[in-house]
């Protein structure tokens, strides 16, 4: 059966580069590093617009990058699975970014209802003092040398979905310390899944546990075990002394709270204690590190682009006048601002390549059907910077790409920087409010400005879409 499977697939009619005898095209990774591996696959998308047949040995993926293909593969039934050998890495089988389709349809109903408008409405004061906190954070660097604003962003959206989502608090002794383990057992486990994937020599786990990174990653990952095991056994005490029922009662006492660890916890008797686990893991290590990046991204792009920064600013000034409240209908006014992080998305999407598998023969196109077990490797880095969707200058950073009149123009899967589908990011609303309201504050009190130019900018993606370098940002108060 596998051999035939394979056969069908060799015989594809898909282009593909010259491939090898047994490697296939593993010779045109090996040797390249991760900001060259994103530009070869982009590259291959650009040169086959359509779809593209790479082999590494025994494995076959399409990459594709055609928003009416893309829209196809994330809109079918048949293709909501996440491959195993894309997504084991993670070590979360049961979380919502890698749990296999059967396990993911059911959990992600059940959380729906913790990322809905009215949950996330009821985060914006915790939004708004931690993004105080950053900002009083950063003053010390008024008029001072440059630094990199990643490391303050990433504390703030660590604290915010401590706080919110997961209903625990960092104090402000312990910080320093939580934030510089934390990040560095994230980045630790992140490069270690990002290199495996790019090596496929060392997938099997028998091969892999001889490598000194396997010991290091299992220390990394057993601290990000201990901190999110204290995270849950925190906030099942917390229930347990407020009253709340932990034998599947849906409420809770936190007034207007309906938090994704409450919801898991007080339905406790549906998961095992891995699943629990892996569902806070996956929502604190996506929640704070994507937004975190997004951010530092937008910082220094509006700091390399000024006549953006000051229309920005022209609009805040507008919509919030002085000690106006900060609320959702407030923050939906910012139009500007959304077209500025939709900008910042496009260019620097922060998960640059999505994975998918079809479940059962698939036909993509007229004729064309894909084997059963194909992994779909959909580019969105690539996606986001086709000059046939986006013009010429798609490279460029262009907030107007996003006036209601150039995006009635494209298709609608020509921009989708949290997937799209059934299986698309559940917490896309959390981000782009939190975002708004960083930028906001920031942008009230300071004027971001830098020496690094923006067509020099390098990326690498090692899961999600990194700048090469650190984002060196000066500041001055802006009044």
């Amino acid at each position: 059966m596998c051999l035939m499977q394979n056969y069908r697939k060799i015989m594809l009619d898909i282009p593909a580069p010259r491939v090898l005898p047994i490697i296939g095209h593993a010779h045109l990774m090996i040797g390249l590093n991760n900001e060259e591996q994103l530009k070869l696959i982009t590259e291959l998308c650009f040169l086959y617009p359509n779809l593209v047949k790479i082999w590494f040995f025994h494995i076959m993926g399409i990459l594709v990058s055609n928003p009416d293909l893309i829209q196809k593969v994330f809109n079918s039934e048949i293709c909501m699975e996440k491959p195993y050998i894309a997504y084991k890495l993670f070590n979360l089988d049961n979380g919502l970014l890698s749990a296999r389709y059967s396990r993911w349809k059911h959990d992600r109903r059940f959380f729906n209802n913790s990322f809905k408008i009215s949950t996330l409405q009821t985060f914006i004061p915790i939004f708004i003092e931690t993004a105080d906190k950053l900002t009083s954070e950063i003053t010390r660097f008024v008029d001072d040398k440059a630094f990199n604003i990643l490391d303050y962003t990433i504390r703030c959206t660590l604290k915010m979905i401590c706080s919110t989502s997961l209903g625990m608090k960092i104090s402000d002794s312990e910080n320093e310390e939580t934030f510089n383990k934390v990040f560095h057992a994230v980045e630790f486990t992140s490069e270690s899944a990002a290199l495996l994937q790019n090596k496929p020599l060392i997938y099997p786990d028998t091969i892999y546990k001889l490598t000194p990174r396997y010991h290091e990653n299992y220390r990394q990952g057993k601290y990000l075990n201990d901190f999110h095991q204290r995270i849950i056994d925190e906030r099942r005490e917390i229930l347990k002394n407020n009253n709340n029922k932990i034998d599947g009662s849906t409420e809770t006492s936190d007034p207007g709270y309906n938090i994704f660890i409450d919801h898991i916890l007080n339905n406790e008797n549906m998961f095992t204690d891995q699943d629990i686990r892996d569902h806070v893991i996956t929502v604190l290590s996506a929640g704070y590190e994507t937004s975190a990046t997004a951010t530092a991204h937008c910082i220094l792009f509006l700091a390399q682009h000024q006549n953006v920064q000051n229309k920005l600013v022209e609009e805040i000034n507008e919509v919030f006048a002085a000690d106006d409240e900060i609320t959702l209908e407030a923050l939906n006014k910012l139009q500007y601002m959304e077209r500025v992080i939709k900008e910042t998305l496009r260019v620097a999407p922060v998960g640059p390549v999505i994975f998918r598998e079809a479940m059962q023969d698939f036909e993509i196109q007229e004729g064309l059907v894909i084997p059963k077990g194909t992994t779909f490797i959909l580019n969105i880095y690539a996606l986001h910077r086709r000059k046939d969707i986006w013009g010429e200058k798609a490279e460029e950073f262009d907030p107007d790409n996003f006036l209601p009149e150039n995006v009635a123009k494209r298709h609608p899967c020509s921009f989708i920087p949290f997937s799209t589908g059934r299986r698309n990011c559940i917490g896309h609303r959390y981000a782009m409010i939190s975002m708004k309201i960083i930028l906001l504050k920031l942008l009230q009190q300071f004027k971001f400005s830098t020496d690094l130019k923006y067509e020099e900018l390098r990326f690498k993606a090692v899961l999600t879409l990194k700048l090469i370098g650190e984002h060196l940002v000066s500041i001055t108060n802006r009044y």
